[in-house]
């Protein structure tokens, strides 16, 4: 003793021992922990999947092309929607001679798994404009307008857009074109489903021109069934300097 306190002696290493072993017996019950949930894909509906591209007859083409009520995104950071997909366009008429560097938008939409594919739509959206200084990337006044072709389970749209919002021009308009391509090997193909090709396609161009203010819709008709017929493979294809979806 010292000073009226009485001194107690430490625990010894097998007070220790037993200690940490209950602790140990504490922090594993033998209840395996539950696994982390994998949240399924979202998915969406014809006129919501890559915002608003495909409204009425486009959105039920899509349908009848995947097989499918029900959408998704392959690669959701590469999707875009028509605000930002119209924004793009603008973008890159103003970038003035740096257009062929400019982005090129994606909307890539799946349906519902099949039994060895995924059925798949993309399209591609590309601005040229006279600012290129290249004749290749702009033809002349007579191939102004609404041009479409098609090949196999390819369409490709192209139409001029004056639009007070770019500031795009009836002598320097933005020429938007959209490169349309169903990807799955199983499809009916286009025997069967040329005209919703045409009309996903449609549908499309006419979300975007209406988002860039484009006069007169640049040209594109209300509805898909009103386009003028289309060209067969190698007519009205895309200008050269840009690569195929």
């Amino acid at each position: 003793m010292s000073g009226g306190r009485i001194r107690r002696p430490l625990a010894g290493p097998s007070v220790w021992v037993a200690a940490l072993g209950v602790a140990a017996a504490g922090c594993s019950s033998g209840e395996a922990e539950p696994l982390a949930r994998v949240s399924a894909p979202q998915t969406f509906s014809a006129d919501r999947v890559c915002g608003g591209l495909f409204a009425g007859e486009g959105g039920k083409a899509l349908e009848r092309i995947l097989e499918s009520t029900n959408f998704r995104f392959l690669d959701e950071k590469e999707n875009r929607d028509v605000r930002s997909i119209a924004q793009t366009m603008e973008d890159a008429y103003r970038s003035g001679k740096r257009i062929r560097d400019m982005p090129q938008p994606v909307c890539e939409v799946a349906g519902s798994d099949k039994e060895r594919h995924i059925p798949t739509v993309r399209l591609r959206f590309t601005a040229y404009s006279k600012h290129a200084g290249d004749p290749a990337d702009f033809p002349g006044v007579s191939d102004r307008g609404l041009r479409i072709s098609e090949q196999a389970k390819r369409v490709y749209f192209s139409y001029d857009c004056v639009s007070p919002r770019v500031g795009s021009t009836e002598d320097i308009p933005l020429r938007i074109s959209i490169l349309f391509h169903e990807r799955w090997d199983e499809s009916k193909g286009p025997t069967a489903l040329g005209q919703d090709y045409l009309a996903v396609t449609h549908s499309a161009a006419l979300a975007v021109a209406k988002a860039l203010g484009c006069v007169d819709d640049g040209g594109l008709p209300a509805r898909a069934q009103e386009l003028p017929p289309a060209a067969g493979a190698g007519a009205g294809s895309a200008p050269a300097g840009r690569p195929a979806p």
